[in-house]
């Protein structure tokens, strides 16, 4: 059975973790309509669902892995395009304590 529905755009990947007992899902989304300038999303679990999502600017998204070092948490993208060039950095983006 259907628990929720969220709606990805060209989701590659998506990746769950746990910040001080906080549960998240990220997907990386890719594309859209032909665009590959789209954000991927960070979604929140409430206690019943998956919500209040954070926005994260990407480029083609196609990965994404969390990771924890010395205390701080990250969360690494990998990007695939940016408009018509292939040529582009992957991000790497620090929690601040309640949001990437």
């Amino acid at each position: 059975a259907v628990f929720q529905s969220i709606p990805p755009h060209g989701a590659h990947d998506w990746e769950y973790f746990s910040i001080d007992s906080n549960h998240y899902l990220a997907v990386a989304n890719s594309y859209s309509s032909g665009n590959n300038d789209l954000d991927s999303v960070v979604y929140q679990w409430t206690g019943s669902s998956f919500a209040s999502p954070q926005a994260i600017a990407t480029h083609g998204a196609t990965s994404l892995k969390w990771f924890s070092i010395d205390g701080g948490n990250f969360l690494a993208v990998a990007s695939y395009l940016n408009g018509n060039s292939y040529d582009i950095d992957s991000l790497i983006y620090q929690w601040n304590g309640c949001r990437f």
